[in-house]
């Protein structure tokens, strides 16, 4: 008779999901009892309820800014007992060493599983379990919690609910400047420039088990360097503490500051361009969009609902981003822009391509964004600005949270400029009139948004009268 396993798999590919309860069905002796999430903040939250778990698939590529090596430390130093098997698009020695180090069972590659392969995989990783349990009794908890730490490559401690370091490696150490000695007793605030950023960050972890995010760190000399760091909440035996890992991604956030300042003149430049060859309006347009914008956004930001979404980046590139909301019309022809009366429903057709016009002329640039924040928000701008959250808009008829955070706070933006703003069909309308006929269609725009832009209205008369 078959034995069930319960195996958690924590991977962002629903298919490989669906691999791995398939190979379940047709293995002699196992079957596979599969649970799946994506997260490390879900993968904490399952384990903690879910103490019978006997094995976890872990992807190494689980999220664009986090590794399954990550994960593993948490995980093992959570004190979770399970073996886990690494899984990965592609087979890399160097990676497999770090796994096992850290406390993986195995490695396995993508496009060599089958059901034979994982199923011999589960009995060596099964078996190593026992033989560990066997060689350290009591101490394997400690064991593995050693190996998810002391062998990291990335920095790594453990601290208490103070924020007090009560543990760490050699690269936590390196990294600061430090000796080992130096580093133990200290608060990890201490090792921030902005200490009280560390202290929210800390306190966050009441409601969440875990944070991913970057700070900047100040060494002992008080030279500030870039990380990306990931705490999460450690309940055992010893009591609760919280584990942190950090890489040091200096290098990569100058070289991104390089390119994005790059593309922030050229987005400029072409804007202006677009709206000169367009004739349709004026720099003003575009430079009061952006201000209209980055002060909707820090308002935004003091709300507790998007305040993991809104940083001071995110705030910078989404005003450079909404210079370019409208860059499609300058496909569109000047007749139709310009025509002083009630366009055809046919005209009307033809100016509602603008968004993915926009977006089409943007493709040799978007194509390679990556992961860059500044280019996934040009291009969600671009293509959602006219969307409406009551499903109204156009292109897609997206509704409610479904349409960007970022083409909502352009969206009110880009109604209150041209309701201000003189066109060809009619003049400008004063403020008050303005303001009046936003709130008569407040039902197309995010009302918590709607609800800041009545709070400060009239900011953005002063911005209007400013950049006029």
């Amino acid at each position: 008779m078959k034995k069930t396993i319960k195996v958690l798999a924590i991977e962002d590919d629903p298919f490989f999901v669906a691999v791995f309860k398939h190979y379940g069905e047709k293995m002699k002796d196992f079957r596979l009892d599969v649970n799946h999430v994506v997260s490390l903040q879900d993968s904490l939250d399952f384990l903690d309820e879910h103490s019978e778990i006997d094995l976890i698939f872990l992807d190494y590529r689980v999220h664009s800014k986090i590794t399954g090596l990550e994960i593993l430390q948490h995980i093992r130093a959570k004190g979770v007992k399970a073996p886990i098997i690494v899984v990965t698009g592609s087979g890399n020695e160097e990676i497999a060493v770090l796994m096992m180090k850290a406390g993986a069972s195995d490695y396995l590659v993508k496009g060599d599983l089958t059901a034979d392969v994982i199923e011999n995989s589960i009995k060596e990783s099964l078996e190593h379990k026992m033989h560990l349990e066997n060689i350290f009794a009591e101490n394997k908890d400690e064991v593995l919690k050693n190996m998810a730490i002391k062998t990291s490559l990335n920095a790594v401690c453990i601290i208490d609910l103070g924020g007090f370091i009560i543990d760490s490696n050699l690269s936590f150490s390196k990294f600061w400047g430090y000796s080992e000695e130096e580093v133990l007793g200290k608060n990890i605030q201490n090792f921030f420039n902005e200490p009280e950023e560390c202290k929210k960050t800390l306190e966050a972890l009441k409601l969440s088990k875990s944070w991913l995010g970057e700070v900047v760190g100040k060494r002992k000399d008080d030279t500030t360097f870039f990380l990306q760091a990931l705490f999460s909440l450690l309940e055992d035996g010893s009591g609760v503490r919280i584990m942190g890992s950090f890489l040091d991604i200096t290098k990569i956030k100058e070289e991104e500051e390089k390119r994005e300042q790059l593309y922030q003149g050229i987005m400029e430049v072409f804007a202006l361009r677009a709206e000169a060859v367009g004739n349709v309006e004026t720099a003003g347009h575009i430079r009061r969009i952006a201000a209209y914008t980055r002060f909707l956004a820090e308002q935004l930001r003091k709300i507790d609902v998007f305040k993991n979404e809104i940083d001071s980046k995110y705030i910078s590139d989404l005003s450079y981003a909404s210079m370019l909301h409208d860059v499609g019309k300058w496909r569109t022809p000047n007749e139709i822009l310009l025509k002083p009366d009630q366009l055809t429903p046919a005209e009307w057709e033809i100016i509602k391509q603008h968004p993915r016009l926009g977006v089409e002329m943007l493709t040799p640039l978007l194509r390679d964004k990556g992961d860059n924040q500044y280019l996934k928000l040009i291009e969600d701008v671009v293509l959602y600005h006219h969307e409406r959250w009551d499903g109204s808009g156009y292109p897609e008829g997206l509704k409610g949270e479904l349409i960007p955070l970022s083409a909502r706070i352009v969206a009110l933006s880009d109604m209150y400029d041209a309701l201000t703003s003189e066109r060809s069909y009619r003049k400008a309308l004063g403020h008050q009139e303005a303001v009046d006929i936003i709130k008569q269609e407040g039902e197309k725009l995010d009302p918590c948004i709607l609800r800041v832009f009545l709070e400060h209205h009239l900011e953005f008369e002063k911005i209007r009268d400013q950049i006029s």
